[in-house]
């Protein structure tokens, strides 16, 4: 479980990445959170520019002391399998992001090592291709091994 204070990284994440936010995004998360969403930003980002991915919010509310859980939204607009692709990438996003709701998360407290990260993408890439044999996702398949090499944002690992 982390029990880290939340901060606001939305203008951080406007330097980073303002074309990957919708206008009014609000992102407020414990730095540990921050720097997965970070990793996963990247690799939508590899899907590609078609798709139109424009975050919403993301938002831990553990320490609001009017609100409690957290809220997560997203919007894109690419082909029927990239859709499908990113809402499976946000999906994994949401529930390994360490968010404290039950019900709603399948492990709750549970934060994703950024280690991790580029082979749950992998397996997200090959399961979603499954569901879509008849997409053309070449290019989206070499963005994806692009991205695994190395994300926009340059992440490692600290000592």
């Amino acid at each position: 479980m982390i029990r880290d204070e939340t901060i606001d990284y939305t203008k951080t994440l406007e330097f980073l990445c303002h074309h990957l936010l919708a206008p009014s995004c609000s992102v407020v998360l414990t730095p540990r959170q921050f720097e997965v969403l970070k990793a996963y930003l990247a690799h939508i980002q590899a899907v590609g520019d078609g798709i139109n991915f424009q975050l919403e919010r993301c938002v831990d509310y553990r320490n609001s002391p009017h609100s409690a859980g957290y809220a997560v939204s997203w919007d894109n607009n690419g082909s029927r399998f990239e859709d499908d692709l990113v809402d499976t990438i946000m999906e994994d996003l949401v529930q390994n992001l360490g968010f404290d709701a039950a019900g709603s998360i399948l492990r709750p407290g549970y934060i994703v090592g950024l280690d991790e990260i580029d082979g749950r993408i992998a397996e997200i890439y090959h399961r979603v291709r499954d569901r879509h044999p008849n997409a053309d996702a070449e290019n989206t398949q070499s963005d994806i091994e692009k991205v695994l090499a190395k994300t926009v944002f340059d992440i490692q690992r600290k000592p």
